[in-house]
């Protein structure tokens, strides 16, 4: 039953995503892409359909992430554990979104590999990478206080942070042209910052955008508060 569930879900990537006729741009096709994937694989309190078998769910998730991180356990683990008090927020319906942002993720990893552009394909597998790893790095997100940041500007990272992970792949669709090329920017730059970085992620977050961007931090704050407001 747990491989029957593990091939029929691999299957429905390749099958139900990409049946649409004619030629789409690539916001149609992650939008597209997106939509079905939401209905094929999740049930409407964010769970995953036809899980059958112990942690079958989570094992799925984890072989889907292995071509977009090397720490697939931790981000299945957080995604699970995202909205409880472990995470300092304690909301169920967070847990709900990052589990649905989650799939998402991966499915905009498989959409990539069907975009023509290469400059579009790499924007969006980029993009699929750096928020797998901010959901990799969210454990951490309250984990102490910031040396860098004010307050206040660590408040704002943090919100745009969980923005991104209970929301990033629906960013994606909504930006168009340079702005999704500036977000897909920071969010490479996350993943190749985080990699080696004793830093909290809000403290990556912000020089991500920095570095990504050529800002100074202030500006880099103001524009992880639009990030936070966007959606």
């Amino acid at each position: 039953m747990k491989k029957a569930f593990i091939i029929g879900m691999t299957l429905a990537f390749s099958a139900t995503a990409f049946a649409a006729p004619g030629k789409m741009t690539t916001t149609e096709r992650l939008a597209k892409f997106d939509k079905t994937s939401q209905e094929y694989f999740l049930d409407s309190s964010g769970n995953l359909k036809n899980a059958s078998g112990k942690n079958a769910e989570k094992k799925y998730l984890e072989q889907s992430l292995r071509d977009i991180s090397k720490n697939e356990t931790q981000i299945v683990d957080n995604a699970l554990k995202y909205g409880t008090k472990e995470f300092g927020f304690g909301d169920p319906k967070m847990k709900s979104e990052v589990m649905k942002n989650l799939v998402s993720i991966v499915a905009a990893k498989k959409a990539s590999e069907k975009i023509t552009d290469p400059a579009e394909a790499k924007e969006v597998s980029d993009s699929a990478s750096g928020l797998a790893n901010m959901l990799g790095k969210m454990h951490l997100l309250k984990a102490a206080e910031s040396r860098e940041l004010t307050k206040e500007q660590n408040s704002i990272a943090i919100e745009a942070f969980d923005k991104s992970v209970r929301l990033g792949t629906q960013i994606l669709t909504q930006f168009q042209g340079a702005e999704r090329s500036s977000y897909a920017r920071v969010l490479a730059k996350f993943t190749e910052l985080s990699a080696n970085s004793n830093k909290l992620p809000s403290e990556i977050l912000v020089d991500s955008v920095m570095e990504s961007q050529k800002v100074s931090r202030e500006k880099a704050i103001e524009i992880l508060r639009k990030l936070k407001d966007c959606v």
